[in-house]
């Protein structure tokens, strides 16, 4: 059985991310065949090099995809469904490029060398989990790869999780956090955001405290969740449809069952917005046809803000604001098209959460002291105008997706 480790990133400047899951699996005797890494901008070379001192690696540049353009035309693909498939949607070189685009980008590239299981993780994502100890939390190294191939070699076509450290919403209170959640196609979360000031947003192994030399070492700025609260956030190995395309791994025979990752983007006053929630596409394929998908309740730590163990705040921290702020254009961006998928009533659903948001931004907005969460409405309403293009790029992907994979799996 082969494996690779899947990324997309903007450009490697650094192998310690990448290094750190390398030998993660080789510190629990797990073999990878390889490295695949999609990038937009010229990596280190120096950064490359290390990696190759352990591992094969393939860097696919989403500009030029040679490799995958090779093998097509070997295979006898026709060039339409090479071009659709393999061609950027944008510009890479002036922009932000598609997340689903990238991520289906190293699911081809791994199925045409042949790769059996592929893993997915994210550059902010370790192979750790944040534990709870007597003084505060610690990180802990975790066998990541078992946790995943351990359900993947009974009958599980794919393996996911939640993360442990902090949730993208930030610790927060104020008016009309209901109506935002609505706005956003998020309400699943009121009751988590409403409790953020007691949990702090912080999502913690809950295991028994960890005693330890290094517990006397535990971070203390980050404050604890008690063992009650804690309990409420694990979760043990459940079977799902929901995947987080950090924390996933996925056989990719599914693929001849599924379409590919999908997501696309939009402007607003001539800056290009990245829809989120191609994990959450495949969420919805996985549903519709009857794929195993298991949440194995292994939690990595996720640096959400890129600071742990700083605590992130909403109300003070710019740099906190931008990231939520980008979120939400994910966010509102991602849901004309979701709605679709679900076969939701598009005008009613529109204009339901256009009025949900205007009031929750308002608030939102007031309580950050920062006007700038005014203009996502503008974003949802450039998103929603652009639903018909959605459509029909979706609809090629998957008619190119089904041709290449009746030709591979």
């Amino acid at each position: 059985m082969k494996i690779a480790l899947g990324m997309i990133i903007s450009s490697l400047d650094c192998e310690k991310q990448l290094m750190s899951f390398i030998e993660n699996a080789e510190k629990y005797g797990h073999k990878l065949d390889c490295v695949i890494l999609a990038h937009t901008h010229k990596n280190n070379p120096k950064a490359e090099q290390k990696i190759r001192n352990k591992v094969t690696l393939f860097t696919i540049s989403n500009s030029n995809p040679s490799y995958c353009k090779e093998q097509m035309q070997i295979r006898g693909i026709s060039e339409n469904t090479a071009k659709t498939l393999l061609e950027c949607p944008v510009d890479s070189l002036c922009g932000l490029v598609p997340y689903g685009f990238n991520r289906t980008l190293v699911v081809t590239e791994a199925i045409l060398r042949g790769i059996d299981i592929l893993f997915f993780v994210d550059s902010d994502v370790y192979p750790k989990v944040l534990a709870k100890t007597q003084n505060g939390h610690m990180l802990k190294e975790i066998d990541f790869f078992t946790g995943h191939l351990k359900h993947l070699s009974s009958d599980a076509d794919i393996t996911t999780g939640e993360y442990s450290g902090y949730n993208i919403l930030p610790p927060a209170k104020f008016d009309a956090m209901e109506a935002f959640l609505d706005g956003v196609q998020k309400p699943e979360m009121l009751e988590y955001w409403q409790t953020s000031e007691t949990h702090r947003s912080l999502t913690v192994e809950a295991d028994e405290a960890v005693e330890s030399d290094e517990a006397d070492n535990a971070d203390k700025a980050v404050n604890a969740v008690n063992a009650d609260e804690a309990d409420k956030l694990k979760q043990k190995p459940k079977p799902c449809s929901k995947v987080l395309g950090g924390n996933l791994a996925i056989r990719l025979s599914s693929f001849a069952k599924l379409s590919p990752f999908f997501s696309s983007y939009y402007t607003y006053n001539d800056e290009r917005f990245l829809c989120r929630g191609e994990d959450t596409m495949l969420g919805v394929g996985i549903a519709q046809n009857n794929v195993k998908c298991v949440d194995i309740g292994l939690r990595p730590l996720h640096d959400t803000y890129k600071n742990y163990p700083s605590e992130p705040n909403l109300q003070t921290d710019k740099m906190v604001q931008e990231r939520f702020y980008y979120a939400c254009t994910g966010w509102v961006g991602r849901n004309p098209l979701y709605n679709h998928i679900l076969k939701n009533d598009i005008q009613s659903t529109r204009e339901h959460q256009r009025v949900c948001l205007e009031k929750g931004l308002q608030a939102l907005a007031s309580y950050t002291s920062n006007p700038k969460f005014n203009e996502v409405l503008r974003n949802f309403d450039a998103s929603w105008n652009s639903l018909t293009r959605y459509i029909s790029e979706l609809e090629q992907i998957c008619e190119a997706w089904q041709n290449f994979t009746d030709r591979v799996l």
